[in-house]
């Protein structure tokens, strides 16, 4: 006995397969606009609540310091100063003088959406698709 396809049978196999394709396809550009698999025109921004703004693309070899008023007051006052580092498209903050230190013992960064937050001298540093894409510090 010989087992024939019918009409209905191919289309349904047709349609599922094409149905396979077109999310493979959707999976893949998606994941590609999320940065799984390059960071190509991502942008690092480093800002401050008091007004320091430096924007680099990630691809970029950079290293500065960030300066910020003294979290004391009178003669206990001492500037904030973080150094931030970014290279091989990773970003990092390699040095502070914060009391805490989770910003310099944070991992390294390198995906759109990640952030490196200094709370006592309010800076951020965040990898960000567009440079308008930044938060906002007030």
């Amino acid at each position: 006995m010989k087992t024939r396809l019918k009409t209905g049978d191919i289309l349904l196999f047709a349609g599922l397969l094409l149905a396979a394709v077109a999310g493979g396809i959707w999976w893949l550009a998606n994941s590609a606009n999320e940065g799984d698999f390059s960071a190509n025109g991502a942008v690092v921004v480093t800002q401050t609540k008091d007004g320091f703004y430096r924007a680099d693309p990630l691809d970029a070899d950079a290293s500065y310091t960030v300066e910020t008023p003294g979290t004391g007051s009178g003669d206990d006052a001492q500037r904030g100063s973080n150094t931030v580092r970014i290279s091989g498209g990773t970003v990092e903050v390699e040095r502070s003088n914060c009391g805490n230190q989770v910003c310099v013992e944070h991992d390294p960064i390198e995906r759109i959406g990640e952030q490196i937050v200094c709370l006592p001298h309010g800076l951020v540093v965040e990898i960000v698709e567009r440079e308008s894409d930044a938060t906002e510090l007030h």
